[in-house]
Protein backbone atom coordinates (compact mmCIF):
# COMPACT_ATOMS: atom_id res chain seq x y z
CA UNK A 1 0.00 0.00 0.00
CA UNK A 2 1.28 3.17 -1.05
CA UNK A 3 2.47 5.91 2.10
CA UNK A 4 0.02 8.93 1.80
CA UNK A 5 0.46 12.28 3.32
CA UNK A 6 -1.91 11.19 5.81
CA UNK A 7 0.51 8.72 6.86
CA UNK A 8 3.19 11.02 6.86
CA UNK A 9 0.87 13.54 9.09
CA UNK A 10 0.35 10.32 11.83
CA UNK A 11 4.12 9.50 12.29
CA UNK A 12 4.97 13.39 12.65
CA UNK A 13 2.04 13.54 14.84
CA UNK A 14 1.07 16.56 13.06
CA UNK A 15 -1.78 17.89 11.06
CA UNK A 16 -1.67 17.09 7.45
CA UNK A 17 -1.66 20.96 6.41
CA UNK A 18 1.90 21.31 8.32
CA UNK A 19 2.91 18.38 6.34
CA UNK A 20 1.88 19.80 2.92
CA UNK A 21 3.22 23.24 3.99
CA UNK A 22 6.23 21.28 4.54
CA UNK A 23 6.30 19.77 0.89
CA UNK A 24 5.78 22.96 -0.39
CA UNK A 25 9.16 24.61 1.19
CA UNK A 26 6.16 27.22 2.84
CA UNK A 27 8.10 28.12 6.05
CA UNK A 28 4.75 30.03 7.68
CA UNK A 29 3.25 28.01 10.88
CA UNK A 30 6.01 25.51 10.79
CA UNK A 31 9.37 24.95 13.08
CA UNK A 32 12.64 24.06 12.43
CA UNK A 33 12.30 21.14 14.25
CA UNK A 34 8.90 20.08 13.56
CA UNK A 35 10.39 20.60 10.10
CA UNK A 36 13.55 18.54 10.25
CA UNK A 37 11.09 16.02 11.89
CA UNK A 38 8.87 15.63 8.95
CA UNK A 39 11.67 15.41 6.19
CA UNK A 40 13.75 12.61 8.20
CA UNK A 41 9.96 10.93 8.18
CA UNK A 42 10.11 11.53 4.58
CA UNK A 43 13.32 10.70 3.63
CA UNK A 44 13.18 7.18 5.95
CA UNK A 45 9.96 5.63 4.20
CA UNK A 46 10.91 6.98 0.93
CA UNK A 47 7.69 9.21 0.52
CA UNK A 48 7.65 10.77 -2.78
CA UNK A 49 5.52 13.89 -3.41
CA UNK A 50 3.12 14.27 -6.39
CA UNK A 51 4.37 16.67 -8.89
CA UNK A 52 1.12 17.74 -9.79
CA UNK A 53 -1.13 17.69 -7.03
CA UNK A 54 1.84 17.72 -4.75
CA UNK A 55 0.02 15.19 -2.09
CA UNK A 56 -0.56 11.52 -2.56
CA UNK A 57 -3.09 9.56 -2.76
CA UNK A 58 -4.14 5.54 -2.45
CA UNK A 59 -6.24 5.57 -6.14
CA UNK A 60 -4.29 4.28 -8.59
CA UNK A 61 -3.20 6.63 -11.63
CA UNK A 62 -3.26 3.74 -14.23
CA UNK A 63 -0.18 4.76 -15.55
CA UNK A 64 3.10 3.24 -16.09
CA UNK A 65 6.75 3.80 -16.19
CA UNK A 66 9.15 2.28 -18.90
CA UNK A 67 12.49 3.01 -18.82
CA UNK A 68 14.46 1.54 -21.70
CA UNK A 69 18.28 2.34 -22.85
CA UNK A 70 18.21 2.98 -26.23
CA UNK A 71 14.66 3.92 -28.19
CA UNK A 72 16.89 4.01 -31.57
CA UNK A 73 17.53 0.34 -31.29
CA UNK A 74 14.65 -1.85 -32.78
CA UNK A 75 14.76 -4.50 -29.72
CA UNK A 76 13.35 -2.23 -27.70
CA UNK A 77 11.40 -0.58 -29.75
CA UNK A 78 9.73 -4.13 -30.35
CA UNK A 79 10.14 -4.43 -26.19
CA UNK A 80 8.51 -1.54 -25.83
CA UNK A 81 5.36 -2.37 -28.39
CA UNK A 82 5.06 -5.49 -25.85
CA UNK A 83 4.31 -3.44 -23.05
CA UNK A 84 2.12 -1.00 -24.22
CA UNK A 85 0.03 -3.44 -25.60
CA UNK A 86 -0.36 -5.25 -22.58
CA UNK A 87 -0.74 -1.86 -20.95
CA UNK A 88 -3.58 -0.75 -23.31
CA UNK A 89 -5.50 -4.10 -22.68
CA UNK A 90 -5.55 -3.70 -18.71
CA UNK A 91 -6.50 0.02 -18.82
CA UNK A 92 -3.15 1.79 -18.34
CA UNK A 93 -0.76 4.09 -20.35
CA UNK A 94 2.77 3.81 -20.39
CA UNK A 95 5.39 7.14 -19.86
CA UNK A 96 7.77 5.70 -22.21
CA UNK A 97 11.69 7.31 -20.68
CA UNK A 98 15.00 6.63 -23.09
CA UNK A 99 17.96 6.59 -20.89
CA UNK A 100 20.59 6.61 -23.50
CA UNK A 101 22.72 4.01 -21.75
CA UNK A 102 23.06 7.21 -19.04
CA UNK A 103 22.92 6.43 -15.30
CA UNK A 104 22.37 9.96 -14.76
CA UNK A 105 19.64 10.08 -17.15
CA UNK A 106 17.99 6.98 -15.74
CA UNK A 107 18.18 8.55 -12.10
CA UNK A 108 16.13 11.84 -13.32
CA UNK A 109 13.88 9.31 -15.27
CA UNK A 110 13.07 7.21 -12.27
CA UNK A 111 12.84 10.14 -9.99
CA UNK A 112 10.30 11.93 -12.49
CA UNK A 113 8.49 8.58 -12.57
CA UNK A 114 7.87 8.05 -8.87
CA UNK A 115 7.06 11.95 -8.55
CA UNK A 116 4.32 11.37 -11.28
CA UNK A 117 2.72 8.49 -9.01
CA UNK A 118 2.90 6.14 -11.17
CA UNK A 119 1.71 2.60 -10.64
CA UNK A 120 4.72 0.86 -11.09
CA UNK A 121 7.84 0.60 -13.58
CA UNK A 122 9.00 -1.49 -16.05
CA UNK A 123 13.26 -0.90 -16.03
CA UNK A 124 15.72 -2.18 -18.51
CA UNK A 125 18.01 -0.90 -16.68
CA UNK A 126 21.78 1.29 -18.04
CA UNK A 127 24.05 -0.47 -15.46
CA UNK A 128 24.65 -0.66 -11.31
CA UNK A 129 22.72 2.52 -9.68
CA UNK A 130 25.72 4.98 -8.96
CA UNK A 131 24.14 7.36 -6.75
CA UNK A 132 23.91 5.44 -3.08
CA UNK A 133 21.63 7.78 -2.07
CA UNK A 134 19.11 7.54 -5.18
CA UNK A 135 19.73 3.82 -5.10
CA UNK A 136 18.34 3.63 -0.81
CA UNK A 137 15.77 5.78 -1.98
CA UNK A 138 14.68 3.72 -4.63
CA UNK A 139 14.52 0.61 -2.68
CA UNK A 140 12.29 1.84 -0.11
CA UNK A 141 9.63 3.08 -2.66
CA UNK A 142 6.57 0.84 -2.02
CA UNK A 143 5.08 0.77 -5.82
CA UNK A 144 6.27 -2.69 -7.97
CA UNK A 145 9.29 -2.87 -9.90
CA UNK A 146 9.96 -5.25 -12.81
CA UNK A 147 13.00 -5.83 -14.47
CA UNK A 148 13.26 -6.63 -18.37
CA UNK A 149 15.76 -8.10 -20.74
CA UNK A 150 19.09 -7.53 -18.27
CA UNK A 151 19.36 -8.18 -14.28
CA UNK A 152 21.88 -5.81 -12.20
CA UNK A 153 23.72 -6.52 -9.21
CA UNK A 154 22.21 -3.29 -7.27
CA UNK A 155 18.74 -4.70 -8.05
CA UNK A 156 18.78 -7.91 -6.65
CA UNK A 157 15.45 -7.76 -4.84
CA UNK A 158 13.39 -7.14 -8.27
CA UNK A 159 11.93 -9.41 -10.61
CA UNK A 160 11.37 -9.67 -13.73
CA UNK A 161 11.66 -11.33 -17.20
CA UNK A 162 14.24 -12.60 -19.03
CA UNK A 163 16.32 -14.90 -21.43
CA UNK A 164 19.04 -17.14 -20.21
CA UNK A 165 21.74 -15.64 -22.16
CA UNK A 166 24.41 -18.08 -21.17
CA UNK A 167 22.11 -20.61 -23.53
CA UNK A 168 21.72 -18.19 -25.86
CA UNK A 169 25.75 -17.57 -25.86
CA UNK A 170 26.52 -20.97 -25.95
CA UNK A 171 23.84 -21.83 -28.85
CA UNK A 172 25.21 -19.61 -31.16
CA UNK A 173 29.12 -20.44 -30.53
CA UNK A 174 28.24 -24.24 -31.14
CA UNK A 175 26.84 -23.61 -33.94
CA UNK A 176 29.95 -21.90 -35.21
CA UNK A 177 32.19 -24.38 -34.06
CA UNK A 178 29.93 -26.87 -35.59
CA UNK A 179 31.57 -25.65 -38.85
CA UNK A 180 34.50 -27.37 -38.20
CA UNK A 181 37.48 -24.89 -37.13
CA UNK A 182 38.25 -23.24 -34.01
CA UNK A 183 39.41 -19.38 -34.47
CA UNK A 184 35.77 -17.99 -33.33
CA UNK A 185 35.44 -14.30 -31.79
CA UNK A 186 32.94 -12.86 -29.62
CA UNK A 187 31.73 -9.07 -29.96
CA UNK A 188 29.90 -8.41 -27.21
CA UNK A 189 28.23 -4.93 -25.88
CA UNK A 190 28.79 -2.65 -23.18
CA UNK A 191 31.56 -3.88 -21.15
CA UNK A 192 29.51 -5.60 -17.55
CA UNK A 193 26.25 -5.07 -18.40
CA UNK A 194 24.62 -8.26 -17.22
CA UNK A 195 23.25 -9.48 -21.24
CA UNK A 196 27.15 -8.88 -22.04
CA UNK A 197 28.65 -10.54 -19.91
CA UNK A 198 26.02 -13.68 -19.44
CA UNK A 199 26.75 -14.33 -23.49
CA UNK A 200 30.47 -14.01 -23.04
CA UNK A 201 30.01 -16.92 -20.63
CA UNK A 202 28.45 -18.61 -23.03
CA UNK A 203 30.37 -18.64 -25.76
CA UNK A 204 33.55 -19.16 -22.85
CA UNK A 205 31.50 -22.57 -22.39
CA UNK A 206 30.90 -23.40 -25.98
CA UNK A 207 34.85 -23.16 -26.17
CA UNK A 208 36.04 -24.80 -23.66
CA UNK A 209 33.45 -27.82 -23.93
CA UNK A 210 35.32 -28.18 -27.39
CA UNK A 211 38.40 -28.43 -25.88
CA UNK A 212 39.96 -25.41 -27.60
CA UNK A 213 41.98 -22.84 -25.18
CA UNK A 214 40.07 -19.62 -25.22
CA UNK A 215 41.91 -16.72 -27.40
CA UNK A 216 41.24 -13.48 -24.96
CA UNK A 217 42.16 -11.47 -27.81
CA UNK A 218 39.13 -12.92 -29.46
CA UNK A 219 36.67 -11.11 -26.94
CA UNK A 220 35.92 -7.80 -27.62
CA UNK A 221 33.69 -5.08 -26.16
CA UNK A 222 32.03 -2.18 -27.10
CA UNK A 223 27.99 -0.52 -27.44
CA UNK A 224 24.88 -2.22 -28.34
CA UNK A 225 24.79 -0.16 -31.80
CA UNK A 226 25.92 -0.74 -35.61
CA UNK A 227 28.94 2.14 -35.34
CA UNK A 228 30.47 -0.34 -32.46
CA UNK A 229 30.38 -3.39 -34.20
CA UNK A 230 31.64 -1.97 -37.30
CA UNK A 231 34.41 -0.61 -35.65
CA UNK A 232 35.63 -3.72 -33.67
CA UNK A 233 35.38 -6.11 -36.66
CA UNK A 234 37.39 -3.40 -38.56
CA UNK A 235 40.01 -3.68 -35.32
CA UNK A 236 39.93 -7.09 -34.46
CA UNK A 237 40.08 -8.97 -38.31
CA UNK A 238 43.07 -6.98 -38.85
CA UNK A 239 44.91 -8.23 -35.76
CA UNK A 240 43.11 -12.00 -36.62
CA UNK A 241 43.13 -12.50 -40.24
CA UNK A 242 42.48 -16.16 -39.10
CA UNK A 243 39.32 -15.79 -37.64
CA UNK A 244 36.41 -18.01 -39.03
CA UNK A 245 33.38 -17.11 -37.03
CA UNK A 246 32.14 -14.08 -35.33
CA UNK A 247 29.42 -14.29 -32.44
CA UNK A 248 27.83 -10.85 -32.25
CA UNK A 249 26.51 -9.79 -29.04
CA UNK A 250 23.28 -8.73 -30.52
CA UNK A 251 21.78 -8.33 -34.54
CA UNK A 252 22.44 -4.37 -34.21
CA UNK A 253 26.00 -5.37 -33.51
CA UNK A 254 25.89 -8.14 -36.42
CA UNK A 255 24.68 -5.59 -38.69
CA UNK A 256 27.99 -3.49 -38.34
CA UNK A 257 30.31 -6.76 -38.29
CA UNK A 258 28.74 -7.11 -42.05
CA UNK A 259 29.06 -3.72 -42.65
CA UNK A 260 32.64 -4.38 -41.63
CA UNK A 261 33.70 -7.19 -43.27
CA UNK A 262 32.08 -6.85 -46.90
CA UNK A 263 34.13 -3.32 -47.10
CA UNK A 264 37.74 -5.43 -46.45
CA UNK A 265 36.39 -7.35 -49.37
CA UNK A 266 35.95 -10.59 -46.54
CA UNK A 267 33.13 -12.88 -47.77
CA UNK A 268 30.45 -13.89 -45.61
CA UNK A 269 29.63 -16.52 -44.63
CA UNK A 270 32.27 -18.23 -47.32
CA UNK A 271 35.51 -16.65 -45.40
CA UNK A 272 33.85 -15.46 -42.01
CA UNK A 273 30.52 -16.96 -40.45
CA UNK A 274 28.86 -14.20 -38.54
CA UNK A 275 25.98 -15.29 -35.80
CA UNK A 276 23.85 -12.49 -34.16
CA UNK A 277 20.81 -12.59 -31.44
CA UNK A 278 17.75 -11.10 -31.13
CA UNK A 279 15.79 -11.56 -34.41
CA UNK A 280 14.97 -7.77 -34.65
CA UNK A 281 12.87 -7.44 -37.66
CA UNK A 282 15.75 -6.38 -40.07
CA UNK A 283 18.10 -9.07 -39.27
CA UNK A 284 16.07 -10.99 -42.28
CA UNK A 285 16.00 -8.23 -44.81
CA UNK A 286 19.91 -7.41 -44.37
CA UNK A 287 22.73 -9.63 -47.03
CA UNK A 288 23.37 -12.07 -46.76
CA UNK A 289 20.57 -12.31 -44.20
CA UNK A 290 21.45 -12.68 -40.91
CA UNK A 291 21.48 -15.94 -38.49
CA UNK A 292 20.48 -15.59 -35.17
CA UNK A 293 19.45 -16.59 -31.64
CA UNK A 294 15.92 -15.26 -31.73
CA UNK A 295 14.61 -14.02 -28.60
CA UNK A 296 10.63 -13.27 -27.85
CA UNK A 297 11.29 -9.80 -27.45
CA UNK A 298 7.62 -8.39 -28.25
CA UNK A 299 6.33 -11.48 -25.35
CA UNK A 300 8.99 -10.37 -23.28
CA UNK A 301 7.73 -7.07 -22.87
CA UNK A 302 3.84 -8.48 -22.62
CA UNK A 303 4.98 -10.63 -19.69
CA UNK A 304 7.04 -7.95 -17.86
CA UNK A 305 3.52 -5.86 -18.09
CA UNK A 306 1.41 -8.61 -17.37
CA UNK A 307 3.56 -9.83 -14.82
CA UNK A 308 3.81 -5.84 -13.26
CA UNK A 309 0.35 -5.39 -13.33
CA UNK A 310 -0.46 -8.52 -11.65
CA UNK A 311 1.93 -6.82 -8.59
CA UNK A 312 0.02 -3.65 -8.83
CA UNK A 313 -3.15 -5.88 -8.14
CA UNK A 314 -1.15 -7.74 -5.16
CA UNK A 315 -1.13 -11.16 -7.43
CA UNK A 316 2.64 -12.39 -6.63
CA UNK A 317 4.42 -15.12 -7.95
CA UNK A 318 7.65 -17.06 -7.88
CA UNK A 319 9.61 -14.12 -9.03
CA UNK A 320 12.05 -14.10 -12.25
CA UNK A 321 10.38 -15.77 -15.68
CA UNK A 322 12.70 -17.03 -18.36
CA UNK A 323 11.32 -17.13 -21.98
CA UNK A 324 13.16 -20.00 -24.39
CA UNK A 325 15.49 -18.81 -27.56
CA UNK A 326 15.46 -20.56 -30.83
CA UNK A 327 18.97 -20.84 -33.15
CA UNK A 328 17.09 -19.38 -36.37
CA UNK A 329 19.84 -20.39 -39.60
CA UNK A 330 20.29 -17.91 -42.55
CA UNK A 331 22.55 -16.97 -44.64
CA UNK A 332 25.77 -15.51 -42.86
CA UNK A 333 26.17 -18.78 -42.13
CA UNK A 334 27.49 -22.12 -44.53
CA UNK A 335 25.01 -24.81 -44.77
CA UNK A 336 25.78 -27.74 -42.05
CA UNK A 337 25.83 -31.27 -43.59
Amino acid sequence: MKITINDIAKMANVSKATVSRVINNKEEGVSEETRKKILKIIDEVGYVPNSNARSITVSETKTIGLVIPDVRNLFFAELARGVEDCSSEHGYTVFLCNSDMDNYKQKIYLNALLEKRVDGIILDTSGDFKDKKFKNKFYKIDIPVILIDRKAKDLEKYKGVFIDNVEAGYKATKYLLSGGYENVAYIGGTYGIDTTMKRFEGYKKAIEEAGIELNPSYVVYGDYNIKSGYENTLSLIKKHREIKGIFAGSDIIAIGVIQALKEMNILVPDEIEVVGIDNISVSQLITPSLTTVAQPIYKIGYRACKKLINYINHKFDDGDEYLSTELIVRDSTRKRI
